[in-house]
């Protein structure tokens, strides 16, 4: 199924192979892998370029230092894009893509556009794609939780290529692996939680009397 080598062996490079699509497939499906990045607004620029190994855009703030505007922007559709091109100071940003010599990426447009110049005043948070393992002694990039699942793919790809009397086994490792995709698609960053916390009643207040 899947080309290279045999069907009774696996080369470690086909095994990593199997390991980063799988990875990747993770990070796509949910919140797992967060990061951001900076971007400088220029007066009377629209759009400012997404990284390419990032996949969603989540959120974007912007702090400029020349006109002391410091706030959260604010999503709206494409559809929804000022067409007048006004400039201000932005309130609201949108996601876009854009073809540059034969070759798609995507980007973030500023609405009202920026009237004035920063530097590294746009702050982006998105889902980003790990880095592509490229040996066997590297670590993937996703968090422990999720490496459980990654070999889950791997064994299932490799059951797959031996043949069907391995079926039962490919069948188990699938499971197990569309089991870390739905997790993926519900996960919720534990660490953004708060916890309550117990106050001390020193002043007895919280005495039923009768």
């Amino acid at each position: 199924m899947c080309g290279e080598d045999t069907a009774a062996k696996v080369s470690s490079a086909q095994v990593i192979r199997f390991l980063n699509i799988a990875q990747r497939g993770l990070a796509t499906e949910g919140n797992i892998l967060i990061s951001s990045w900076t971007a400088s607004t220029v007066a009377s620029q629209e759009t400012y370029t997404v990284p390419s190994d990032f996949l969603r855009v989540l959120a974007v703030f912007i702090y400029n230092t020349t006109t002391g505007v410091k706030r959260k922007l604010r999503p709206i559709d494409i559809q929804q894009r000022d067409p007048t091109k006004a400039t201000g100071s932005p309130s609201y940003y949108y996601v876009g893509g854009i073809n540059v010599s034969g070759v798609n990426s995507y980007y973030v447009g500023l609405n009202p556009i920026p009237s004035t110049s920063g530097t590294s005043d746009l702050e982006l948070y998105g889902r980003q794609q790990p880095l592509t393992m490229v040996s066997g002694g590297q670590a993937p990039e996703i968090m422990t939780p999720w490496q459980d699942y990654l070999v889950a793919y791997a064994a299932w790809c490799i059951y797959i290529r031996r043949g069907v009397q391995w079926a039962s086994m490919a069948d188990r490792m699938w499971a197990i692996w569309e089991r870390g995709i739905e997790k993926a698609k519900e996960f919720r960053n534990p660490l953004m939680e708060d916890w309550p916390t117990a106050i001390t009643d020193v002043m007895g207040y919280g005495v039923m009397y009768s």
